[in-house]
């Protein structure tokens, strides 16, 4: 039994002695007796008693009813109505006061405690309940997500200040309203009317009920909104109703959106400094510039303008443009007056928007803008410390653009990294062109070397050489004419001028044998092999394509130097048998590889200590527009190998693999 204390409200008081009597003995405790309204009220106000039994006919009237009105509205206490006989009217109008149950003349213990236990019991399942709903209640109405619940035939029976705030739908007026008329949810792919009462099927079968849709409010304003649909069932399984949860995704793909562009902007910029740090020819690093930044701000055409060298103007220099009718103009040509640049931006604001270009009347090209339907016009200077070297200029067409400041600080080190990279290209160009002046140079001394070890080569065969021949004829006629002694001496002299002659003839080979110019590369080789193996015993294993004919007269010289010098390290320090030449052609380029078997030696030692040969070997090659390189391991041997372009342009070696050896 729950302990509990009762007030009682009566103007009789032998009913208050029995009362008292019975409810004390049931172990209850009475706070006191009451015997109009206002005692009562000043009682409950002051004890505050867990149970009020009033008379139904208080004073002798219906007092009772009116006095149990007032606590039920002002004290939500349990009232129980104490009565002898009522009649129908009596109960219908104590009905309307919420009371807790009746107790009928003559009193019974057992009623008594049955109709106040009860009383109790569902004054605390009801404080419960009412707890519990307003908890509910303002869980609903506090969230920031939008609540709306629905019953069986679909008709609105809760909606919180979030959705009223998101449909546009004052409370009262939703309620009862059918949810297809309080909410209309669109889908943004096929723009089509989402079906509330598919959401239905689809929860009660369990399937995904989270979409995102666009929400059309009351008044037609519209918004990307989350929604989720979740079905009320009963106990038995039966399906009460639908809650919709809705939330406003708005900022989230505002958020998004944001985060996705600077994702661009961070990508953009090492996009920009990957490029072109891998790029050193200037009309390639300019139009990588154009097209970065023409896609990174959405642009609808964007040009790099260069300061030229007489410095009165900016003369574009590349452009990129993905407008089929901006492409009409990739072939012409535009300058700016650099007066005109240099007013617009400065070191310290290298970055200006022109919103509307036809506000601007002395642009240059105005009619010609206004023709493409240009609108904004963004201009980003470029500096080389503080010397304005150029600018970026972006077009815009179609309506006035409004560049965001992240867009202009983006734009800004872009600006920054496209000065760098085009200073870096002109000194690359500075420094490349030096050394085509140089190798050039280089390559004259080599032609007049070539010439005049083929002029010396040509006056030793046919002056000393044939000078020396006619001594040898004089030397044996006059052999005829003497006898004895002087006979044996002109014997040994003539024998000396023959060693002189053979000698001169080496001599004029070594310089450069004449069948190169006259027979080709691979002829004279394969002589020099013939000659070389008599002169060191050495063998050499040649090999190449039978293809393989005539060169030009720069590349069979530099194969034929590379080869000679090759072969006679070979006979001076290797110490091999057998020596591998091949000559092949792969990719646009003849290869020529030396390989032995010998000694070997360090290949740090030359770095340190570049020998001649080796040095002019590289030197041959790189005049050539080709490259060499040698590998030595000691005691196992060495192999050379050398790339001359078949073409006028030179060869880069991280570009060009070298063929398969069949030496190695």
């Amino acid at each position: 039994m729950i302990s509990a204390s009762i007030l009682l409200i009566t103007g009789n008081r032998s009913v208050a002695r029995d009362l008292h009597e019975r409810l004390t003995k049931l172990g209850y405790k009475i706070i006191g007796v009451a015997g109009s309204e206002k005692d009562a009220i000043h009682m409950i106000r002051e004890s505050k008693p867990d149970v009020i039994m009033t008379d139904i006919h208080l004073n002798k009237t219906r007092g009772g009813i009116k006095t149990g009105k007032l606590i039920q509205s002002t004290y939500n206490t349990p009232i129980i109505y104490i009565t002898g006989s009522i009649g129908q009217a009596t109960i219908q109008r104590a009905k309307s006061t919420g009371p807790f149950g009746f107790i009928f003349k003559p009193y019974d213990d057992k009623q008594l405690l049955v109709t106040i236990e009860t009383a109790l019991t569902r004054y605390e399942l009801e404080r419960k309940l009412r707890e519990s709903r307003q908890w509910l209640n303002t869980t609903l109405t506090s969230i920031g997500e939008g609540v709306i619940a629905t019953d069986e035939q679909d008709l609105v029976r809760f909606i919180n200040p979030a959705a009223t705030e998101l449909t546009e739908w004052p409370h009262k007026a939703a309620i009862g309203k059918s949810i297809h008329e309080v909410l209309l949810l669109v889908d943004e792919s096929s723009q089509k009317q989402i079906d509330i009462a598919s959401l239905k099927e689809q929860a009660a079968r369990k399937l995904k009920t989270t979409f995102e849709g666009l929400l059309f409010s009351k008044h037609g304003r519209s918004m990307p909104v989350e929604a989720n649909a979740a079905l009320i069932f009963g106990d038995k399984g039966e399906i009460y109703g639908m809650v919709l949860i809705l939330r406003d995704i708005t900022k989230q793909r505002e958020a998004l959106s944001e985060i996705q562009r600077q994702a661009n902007h961070a990508e953009a910029l090492v996009q920009v400094a990957s490029q072109l740090n891998n790029q050193l020819e200037l009309t390639k690093v300019l139009s990588t510039i154009c097209v970065i930044i023409n896609r990174t701000l959405e642009a609808s055409a964007t040009a790099v303008f260069l300061l030229d060298s007489r410095k009165t103007v900016f003369r574009d220099m590349a452009a990129y443009t993905d407008d089929p009718l901006l492409q009409t103009h990739e072939n012409a040509h535009f300058e700016i007056p650099s007066e005109l640049l240099e007013a617009m931006v400065t070191f310290e604001n290298p970055i200006v928007v022109l919103q509307d270009v036809q506000a601007y009347p002395g642009l240059p090209y105005l009619d010609l803008l206004k023709g493409q339907d240009v609108k904004t016009l963004v201009i980003a200077a470029l500096f080389s410390r503080d010397r304005l070297i150029g600018a970026l200029m972006s077009v815009f067409t179609g309506e006035q653009h409004i560049l965001p400041m992240d867009d202009m600080a983006l734009l800004k080190g872009l600006a920054d990294q496209a000065a760098s990279a085009i200073e870096n290209a002109e000194l690359f160009d500075q420094v490349r062109m030096g050394r085509e002046r140089q190798r050039k140079l280089a390559k004259s001394l080599v032609d007049v070397q070539e010439a005049e070890r083929r002029h010396i080569a040509q006056e030793l065969h046919d002056h000393l050489g044939q000078a020396l021949t006619g001594l040898q004829f004089m030397l044996e006629n006059a052999k005829g004419l003497t006898d004895g002694r002087q006979r044996s001496n002109l014997e040994e002299i003539q024998k000396s001028v023959g060693e002189i002659i053979e000698q001169v003839r080496e001599m004029s080979l070594d310089l450069r044998p004449s069948m190169l110019d006259d027979m080709g590369l691979i002829p004279t080789l394969r002589w020099h092999f013939g000659r070389y193996t008599r002169q060191t015993g050495i063998l050499v294993d040649f090999q190449c394509e039978e293809s393989l004919s005539r060169f030009s007269t720069e590349i069979e010289t530099a194969a034929y130097r590379i080869i000679q010098e090759a072969l006679t390290n070979v006979a001076r320090h290797a110490n091999a048998r057998e020596v591998y030449v091949g000559l092949t052609i792969h990719g646009g380029a003849l290869w020529v590889e030396v390989v032995d078997k010998g000694k070997g030696f360090d290949t740090a030692s030359i770095t340190q200590k570049p020998t001649s040969g080796l040095g002019g070997m590289r030197e041959r090659a790189d005049l050539a527009g080709g490259f060499l390189t040698i590998r030595s391991y000691v005691g196992k041997g060495t192999q050379i190998v050398a790339s001359l372009p078949l073409t006028d342009k030179p060869i880069e070696r991280r570009k060009y693999g070298r063929p398969h050896s069949s030496g190695r």
